[in-house]
């Protein structure tokens, strides 16, 4: 998508650990708050000098405004500001010790009763970003609207502590939010929702006040809250506590496959009284009991697809809602996808499209195409045809298929990549910029375009856009690799030869033509480049092998060893990047420790440790962490932070790299396997997907909508997506590039065992159980081919390459972690063998296989072995890991088994195929 907003510059690095400990928190008691006030507003707000001093409220604003609609009996309804004739509004703040008060009392003033049907806050904070200095200038959002356990809380770009936290106090609550004119909340919003009928949906009661004449007993009422600082995120969630309200954790998230649970975590001071579903029938509720500390544990299964909300009773009346959504499981969601894609194609051999995958409008079930761009105006109808949008469904389904082929499928991308792509998006070898690829509006346009320069003919510099078709190329060469019952238009090499060009034309051509530099911006879909290197290493092409990864090493040296700027993509927090960055850091990282010239290291492991905490900061500041809701909690946020366009493709994507901190670099992996994993599930919840008995979809029933999505949500009851489409709460009719984050969730799919500080014994994509002295694991993470087990201190890392762990067979562990057994499942008819990485405790590990051969291997700390395990064209038996006792391998030789190489670091996806028989050939010149 092209620039909206200016963006900021990069964030300052901050201590990762704070605000993350599994104990208690308390909010900051330092000094009070640093205001200005007169005649009952808010006039300034700053943060501690101590700490950073900033402004919170926006440049010539006021806090202390109140907007009310209200109506005398019989009367009109009267939108008024502060007050009226009837109705007098008094705002106060006062600072009490370390906190500010901020009370707000309505009082009727005449004879007759007065019903308020909105009583509304308008909050204007220092949200706007400007090009320079917003990290110091500008605070981004949290906010979690949902009765008496409403909060808000913002904090700086660069995480600078303190967060400036809002709550209600007393029987005060939060029902309604608005952004039209402002951001404002409502302590009530009847009347709002009233007129919301027929234009717009929410998914709250609303309330309203009625005040009697005055001088009579209910003449007022008055309304409070409290500002007050928090030491980080664990310092919000225990100003919660301290105020009366509840703590929320949730795993394994708020997106919840039907064949999976949830549990949830509640603590308060306050006792929680009932825990109730809004589908009763549909949803169990197993009550787990109270924690030392009172948190209380709940385990929910949903049979109801879609929509279920949990209403929390606490305290004296109180109340919050927390909102799940349940899909399908996720192979069903994946295998639906891919159909959808490609049964929504064009194939006309008249058309110069030919072969497009199609986007869809779920709402009218019209098939889109440049000779019907539907609702899309102006210079948006790119997202027909290009651009991330129309390049995420080809990207997906080649990933997808790679894990899941089917014929009919790969049939239809192969028509995509022979009639619309190569030689139409994509420039062939025999043209002026080999592998380049079309920009916007479409290829055909910039093809025939009468200008011969970067503007016309000659727009192939969006760097954007190279990636997927890299992903694309690379998915198509390991079904065609691994899959060799499944007939592919053309040969692996061919496929891997064109993925390679076009990556090395993602660092050139653009660079050439328009001095874009592929170097300082992350972009999404290029972490298949790393595995693209690997592969091209495995398969005997070592020149371009090379090429290529100097390209990903000058990129990795201007993050670890520069000053980037992480949030300089296109929005002013650009949660599109952090996939990229992660990669780089870990790349970096990887070579820290392997990689020496003669003049020394080309990253010090001190750089790029800090560089994967900086970037790590900026991942988790614009995600949902703390709001329990399925639209929030790990949804990447934009500029307007929840207030729009959430659960975007860098939910996912971004939220594999919080994983993957979480599972090899985290000191304390609790709460970041959980919010990792909470953003991995989330986009899920864009899917429109059912049986026939729930309509085949939960936001557009039919079955011709069975397996579309949306393009991102819209957490607001009525407004605007930003493709320029009226909207309802809830997903776009488009899926927009909603697809490039199901590449990022399908990277990451995994099935995790994890002891939690919090939660005890948990399965992350998966069931466990004890039974016959081993833990039993039903991997149902929607790939089952990467487990991982977390439990004391003690850590075991299983992936296969290729190949999937049985779905009629559990994997089982022993608790020490010393035996892991599996059994394979295989799409692959013939004989073939398939890697497995193994990681984690050190020691001497014994591999064995069902026909009774094994392999010694020894692993040292922070190394990563593989070894090659073959396959039956009928998989049966068990295969064994076994972690030997230390004096085991005295008088016994180890296999040959060299740690994983720095290359191979990099691979995702072994073969045992050579091309070495291939003549290298160059396609480019590194610079």
């Amino acid at each position: 998508m092209l620039n909206m907003v200016p963006f900021i510059r990069a964030i300052v690095p901050a201590l990762l650990t704070a605000g993350l400990a599994s104990g208690p928190v308390a909010a900051l008691a330092g000094p009070p708050m640093n205001v200005k006030t007169q005649g009952g507003f808010l006039l300034s707000l700053r943060g501690p000098k101590t700490h950073h001093g900033m402004e919170y409220l926006a440049p010539g604003k006021r806090l202390g405004d109140v907007q009310l609609s209200y109506q005398t009996a019989g009367g009109e309804w009267h939108e008024t500001m502060n007050g009226g004739p009837d109705v007098s509004v008094e705002s106060r703040f006062e600072k009490k010790g370390s906190a500010l008060l901020w009370s707000i009392t309505l009082r009727n003033r005449g004879d007759r009763a007065v019903e308020v049907g909105d009583l509304s806050l308008p909050l204007p904070m220092r949200t706007n970003f400007s090009r320079e200095g917003s990290e110091k200038e500008s605070v981004l959002k949290h906010s979690f609207i949902s009765g008496s356990g409403s909060f808000l809380f913002w904090m700086r770009p660069d995480s600078a502590k303190p967060f400036l936290t809002l709550t209600p106090t007393g029987d005060t609550s939060l029902e309604y939010w608005e952004k039209e004119e402002g951001y404002r909340v409502f302590i009530h919003a009847k009347r709002s929702l009233d007129l919301l009928a027929g234009t717009g949906t929410w998914r709250q009661p609303g309330t309203s006040l009625n005040l009697r004449p005055a001088g009579s007993v209910g003449d007022s009422h008055t309304y409070n809250f409290k500002f007050q600082w928090a030491d980080g995120y664990d310092g919000v969630r225990q100003v919660l506590v301290n105020e009366g309200h509840v703590d929320t954790q949730v795993v394994p998230g708020m997106t919840i496959p039907s064949d999976l649970t949830a549990t949830v975590a509640l603590r308060s001071k306050a006792p929680i009284h009932a825990l109730e579903a809004e589908f009763p029938t549909t949803t169990t509720i197993e009550d787990l009991g109270a924690r030392n500390d009172g948190t209380r544990l709940f385990r929910i299964r949903f049979s109801k697809l879609g929509e279920n909300r949990l209403t929390v009773r606490y305290g004296d009346g109180r109340h919050i809602y927390l909102e799940f959504f349940s899909t399908e499981p996720l192979e069903t969601l994946i295998q639906k996808r891919g159909s959808f894609i490609a049964r929504h194609q064009h194939r006309d051999p008249s058309k110069w499209y030919n072969g497009l995958l199609a986007e869809w409008n779920m709402e009218c079930q019209t098939l889109l195409g440049p000779d019907n761009y539907d609702q899309i105006k102006g210079w948006r109808i790119y997202e027909v045809t290009c651009d991330d949008p129309g390049l995420s469904k080809p990207a997906f389904l080649a990933t997808k298929l790679a894990e899941y082929p089917v014929q009919s499928e790969v049939d239809a991308l192969d028509d995509y990549v022979q009639h619309f792509v190569w030689g139409g998006l994509q420039q062939t070898e025999a043209e002026p910029f080999p592998y380049a690829i079309y920009g916007i509006p479409d290829w055909k346009q910039n093809r025939e375009s009468p200008d011969p320069g970067p503007k016309g003919r000659q727009h192939v510099w969006r760097v954007y856009d190279y990636p997927h078709i890299v992903a694309m190329y690379l998915g198509l060469y390991r079904v065609a690799r691994n899959h060799p019952a499944i007939h592919t238009a053309l040969p692996a090499e061919t496929y891997l030869r064109r993925a390679y060009g076009t990556a090395l034309a993602m660092f050139t051509i653009p660079m050439a033509i328009a001095q874009w530099s592929p170097y300082e911006t992350g972009y999404y879909n290029e972490i298949v480049i790393p595995e693209l290197i690997g592969v091209l290493e495995k398969e005997g092409l070592k020149p371009e092998s090379r090429t290529l990864s100097q390209h990903w090493d000058r990129k990795a040296r201007h993050f670890v060893n520069g000053k980037p700027n992480l949030f300089g993509s296109e929005y002013p927090f650009d949660s599109t990047g952090f996939e990229s960055t992660h990669a780089l850091a870990t790349y970096a990282l990887k070579a820290s420790m392997e990689r020496h010239s003669p003049a020394g290291p080309v990253f010090t492991r001190a750089k790029a440790m800090a560089f994967l905490q900086r970037q790590l900061q900026a991942n988790l500041f614009c995600r949902g962490w703390v709001e329990p809701a399925y639209y929030l909690l790990g949804s990447d946020y934009r500029a307007t932070a929840g207030e729009d366009f959430t659960l975007s493709y860098m939910s996912p994507m971004g939220g594999g790299s919080i994983l993957d901190y979480a599972l090899n670099h985290a000191q304390n992996p609790a709460p970041y396997l959980r919010l990792g994993y909470a953003s991995i599930l989330s986009a899920w919840a864009l899917m429109n997907t059912g049986t026939k008995e729930s309509g085949f979809g939960y936001w557009f029933p039919g079955a011709a909508n069975d397996g579309g999505v949306g393009g991102g949500f819209e957490p607001a009851a009525k407004g605007h997506t930003w493709l320029g489409q009226t909207h309802h709460r809830g997903p776009w009719y488009y899926s927009s590039e909603s697809d490039l984050g199901f590449c990022g969730a399908l990277r990451n799919a995994s099935t995790i065992l994890a002891d939690d500080p919090l939660f005890g014994r948990i399965c992350y994509g998966g069931l466990w159980r004890a039974a016959g002295g081993f833990l039993e694991v039903e991997p149902r993470d929607g790939v089952r081919r990467r487990f991982h087990a977390l439990l004391g201190n003690r850590k075991l890392h299983v992936l296969l390459e290729g190949d999937r762990f049985a779905a009629t067979s559990p994997v089982l562990v022993k608790e020490d972690l010393s035996v892991f057994r599996f059994q394979l499942e295989s799409d692959n008819p013939t004989q073939h063998s398939i890697g497995l990485r193994l990681s984690g405790d050190a020691g001497l590990y014994r591999i064995e296989r069902p026909d009774g051969s094994r392999d010694l291997l020894r692993i040292r700390p922070g190394q990563e072995k593989t070894v090659e395990l073959p396959v039956s064209s009928t998989p049966a038996g068990f295969y064994a890991i076994t972690r030997l006792p230390i004096r085991s391998d005295r008088g016994v030789s180890e296999a040959k088994m060299k740690p994983i190489s720095f290359v191979d670091h990099l691979r995702h996806h072994g073969h045992r195929s050579s091309l070495r028989d291939l003549a290298p050939r160059s396609i480019g010149e590194t610079q």
